[in-house]
């Protein structure tokens, strides 16, 4: 399995890090992965899927589930559990053990890191908590919310791990909501879980304020995202991306990773149609200006720059052809040629 994993790394689908200290890789889904929807089993599984060097898996927190308006011809119809959305970032813990030391360690990560900053508050909040209690061989599942790492909701100041799901590290066994708040609910802060039996559609037009919806767990195990319009809404102005970065990032070459981390997965459709429609732009003119290059130097002498002025002032952009007969990059020109007006992933009255 590792080795099929690293493989995916090397072909962009995946990316890993290894522990600073321990023999642990964790791996997650790209940013390439989420925007061409290259969803396998393992780009599925590795949201934060550890292993050690021999290939054995370490950590197993729940695979990448999407929005239910994604999936909604592939919703099961069976019996589901209604929980709270949370709006922090994952957090994972597990029990290692180290060979070198003989001994067992407590390990914290994020989705994708050992050192991100919330992996780092992470564990600085779970060793105020009696994480002894954590058992070995099983992945405990948190979200990590303070203040600081607020995105939409306002928790208040609040600053605190809540478990979200415990999992059997071995086969992938989900230990049940029952079991949990039995042995750990005196200890840590569990997910809000809601007796609620209606329909997505019906949970999704609750619409709650300051709240980012449900996820629906099914008794087979899938699960799926609600999230309120209102959330969806403000995360669009929050997330502050627009058209003109876009164009910044292709016109500089840069790749999308870092802008495409910043869009919710509800916008990675508008990124894809604004790709396309400044690549396209762009390619046209370009490809338009080397066919009338060729077509003038077909009438006249390169030498002559009078001559070829003449035939370049016919058309409507003759920078872009002197570009081309001094040999410089005419791409930029015509990058910054077709720089957007300036708009967002949202409509203007979602502001008001």
């Amino acid at each position: 399995m590792k080795e099929r994993l690293d493989k995916l790394v090397e072909e962009g689908w995946l990316i890993s890090q290894v522990h600073p200290t321990l023999d642990l890789t964790i791996y997650n889904y790209s940013q390439k992965t989420q925007y061409e929807g290259h969803w396998t089993p393992e780009t599925l599984a590795a949201r934060g899927l550890v292993l050690n060097s021999k290939g054995e898996v370490v950590a197993r927190p729940f695979p990448k589930f999407f929005n239910v308006e994604e999936v909604k011809d592939e919703i099961p119809d069976l019996p589901f559990e209604v929980y709270e959305k949370m709006d922090g970032s994952l957090g994972i813990f597990f029990w290692y053990a180290d060979e070198k030391t003989e001994s067992m360690v407590p390990v914290f990560a994020s989705r994708g890191s050992f050192t991100s900053e919330q992996a780092v508050k992470g564990w600085e909040m779970l060793k105020k908590r009696p994480y002894h209690d954590l058992l070995w061989g099983y992945t405990h599942i948190f979200e990590v919310i303070y203040p600081e790492n607020r995105i939409v909701v306002d928790y208040g100041g609040m600053e605190d791990l809540v478990l979200l799901g415990i999992i059997k590290t071995s086969d992938g066994t989900e230990v049940s909501r029952q079991n949990i708040e039995e042995y750990l609910s005196d200890s840590f802060n569990l997910v809000n879980v809601y007796n609620f039996k209606e329909s997505w559609i019906t949970l999704k037009s609750r619409n709650e304020p300051n709240s980012e919806g449900y996820v629906l767990r099914f008794s087979n195990g899938y699960r799926v995202k609600v999230k309120f319009e209102d959330y969806v809404r403000l995360h669009r102005i929050v997330t502050q991306v627009s058209n003109v970065d876009v164009w910044e990032m292709l016109k500089e070459g840069k790749p999308l990773d870092e802008l495409i981390d910043r869009v919710p997965d509800e916008f990675y459709d508008w990124v894809k149609e604004t790709v396309r429609d400044l690549v396209a732009r762009h390619d046209n003119i370009l490809s338009d200006y080397q066919s009338y290059y060729r077509d003038i130097c077909e009438k006249v002498s390169p030498d002559d720059r009078k001559a070829f002025a003449e035939e370049a002032k016919r058309y409507n952009h003759p920078g872009i052809l002197f570009g081309m007969l001094d040999g410089k990059d005419c791409s930029q020109i015509v990058w910054k040629m077709i720089r957007p007006k300036w708009s967002k992933p949202f409509k203007k009255e979602e502001l008001s």
